[in-house]
């Protein structure tokens, strides 16, 4: 039976929401009311096999077990039904969040939407972080780890492996190492690479010239425009811990990180004149109408609720 994309998008919402922990009551009855429609056990056990392919569900088989078995105490369904071939591929670090996962025998895409955080593990015991609207494709094989920032950030940490290269794709930046942390920032036309252990040695596209970043340098900017400099590690890796940090930032600039980190979204009213705000300190990502609220106080500036996630600022 042919499958529709939508029934790959909801077993790999299944899977991830179900690799968070235990199920509710209620998110058991719903997923085995999902199960019992033509095509949904097919898509939801090809998406856990695609992801053991990929070697990330190593050692789970108890795991998996005890949650078929659960399922099927707690609903009277037979284990033929009971579909529940998952475990370890990724843990949403955000409050209610789920990532959607996808995968094939030739590699895996995984994103998050808005307001979610996501870590998930890389075939080779390796992680990845991934800030919220954020895409990564992953191929791996016998000689090579190969992901490719698709759109958002991500930070990686990758195991050493000096036969067996860790090559990194975003943008028009292609960058290679043995192994170390790294984080990657693609948006639009932009793109950024910041060594915090390790290094990569990279090239733009169709360019030989190799560049070598070592720990607390980076690279960032539009394509063929990016020097290498020196990192505020603290400053541009703080999302990972559920926050913004700022110094002497202008507003717009601050508003544009706050909507893609928070589930609020902050408007800045067309005709106001507000770059002259400066924003320094640090503030949790997912508070975008906290921020709001404090602009109004400490700038006198009007907040105005647009609809339920949305303000708008003015002078």
């Amino acid at each position: 039976m042919a499958r529709h994309a939508s029934q790959d998008d909801d077993a790999a919402h299944w899977f991830a929401k179900a690799d968070r922990g235990p199920l509710s009551a209620d998110d058991r009855k719903a997923f085995l009311e999902w199960l019992e429609a033509p095509g949904n056990a097919e898509a939801y056990q090809n998406t856990a096999d695609a992801w053991s392919t990929l070697g990330a569900a190593k050692g789970a088989d108890g795991l998996m077990a005890m949650r078929a078995a659960a399922l099927r105490d707690a609903s009277g369904v037979s284990r033929r039904r009971t579909i529940f071939g998952l475990a370890g591929a990724a843990a949403a670090a955000s409050a209610g969040g789920v990532a959607v996962m996808m995968a094939s025998a030739a590699g895996a895409t995984i994103r998050t939407g808005a307001g979610e955080r996501l870590t998930a593990p890389l075939p080779d015991g390796s992680s990845v972080t991934l800030a919220p609207l954020s895409t990564v494709r992953v191929q791996y094989d016998d000689k090579r780890r190969r992901v490719r920032l698709v759109e958002g950030q991500a930070y990686f940490d990758v195991r050493l492996a000096p036969d067996r290269p860790f090559q990194l794709v975003v943008g028009d930046e292609h960058a290679q190492g043995a192994g170390g942390r790294f984080q990657v920032t693609k948006q639009g036309e932009t793109a950024q690479i910041l060594i915090e252990d390790g290094a990569l040695d990279v090239a733009a596209a169709g360019q030989g010239a190799l560049r070598r970043l070592t720990t607390g340098q980076m690279i960032s900017g539009l394509a063929g425009a990016r020097p290498v400099m020196a990192a505020d590690l603290e400053e541009l890796t703080a999302w990972r811990e559920g926050r913004l940090v700022f110094s002497d930032t202008p507003l717009p600039q601050v508003a544009a990180a706050f909507n893609r980190y928070s589930s609020d979204q902050l408007s800045l009213a067309p005709d106001a004149r507000l770059d002259d705000i400066r924003i320094s300190g640090s503030f949790r990502y997912d508070g975008g109408r906290e921020f709001a609220n404090a602009l109004r106080v400490g700038f006198g500036v009007k907040v105005h609720q647009v609809d339920k996630t949305t303000w708008e600022i003015a002078e």
